[in-house]
């Protein structure tokens, strides 16, 4: 049971460099799951995120969300002992990045400290035209044998963090795999 002055649960934002993560987290402080992304407005510019940001959810509760810049993969698993949930985004319109995506993913797994930690996999851009579809990403990543492998539950879904769609859904997520503490 969580005292008074605890700090929330922390939810680990990772993925390949230049996958959306920064605005993903910028759009999501600012929607409400009942509302949907209907005000989002115009994207704001990021830039890559080289260390890390912190970026703090209402879902009532205060959940924390630390995403991790693409290029710190080797750091990841210094932050994995305070992770409560994981948020990995793929760039869905970049076929050159799937396979290195799928391996990053596949380490993150088989971490001994995630074994249990729910999993969203965000395929994200699919505001693009190039874009490839869930079904196509599923396949690529072989998704039916990282599931039959995995110690932890994985849920998929497709998002723009620019133009918001999806994201409403992800915070519908995270209030499902963060709200009973355990």
């Amino acid at each position: 049971m969580a005292g008074a002055g605890r700090p929330g649960p922390t939810c680990l934002l990772l993925g390949a460099a230049g996958g959306g993560k920064s605005l993903l987290a910028r759009r999501l402080r600012h929607i409400r799951a009942e509302e949907g992304a209907a005000e989002l407005g115009e994207p704001p510019a990021t830039l890559p995120t080289v260390g890390t940001n912190l970026t703090d959810l209402r879902l009532p509760r205060k959940v924390t969300v630390r995403e991790l810049g693409g290029c710190m993969g080797p750091i990841w698993p210094s932050y994995y002992g305070e992770c409560s949930a994981l948020l990995f985004v793929v760039d869905a319109a970049n076929p050159t990045q799937v396979s290195s995506s799928c391996i990053q993913l596949l380490s993150v797994l088989s971490a001994e400290q995630l074994a249990s930690v729910p999993v969203l996999v965000l395929f994200n851009k699919i505001d693009l035209s190039c874009y490839m579809s869930l079904a196509e990403m599923k396949s690529l990543f072989r998704m039916q044998d990282i599931i039959s492998c995995a110690t932890q539950p994985i849920t998929m879904l497709e998002t723009s963090a620019r133009d918001g769609t999806g994201l409403a859904n992800v915070l519908q997520w995270l209030r499902a795999a963060l709200g009973d503490p355990r």
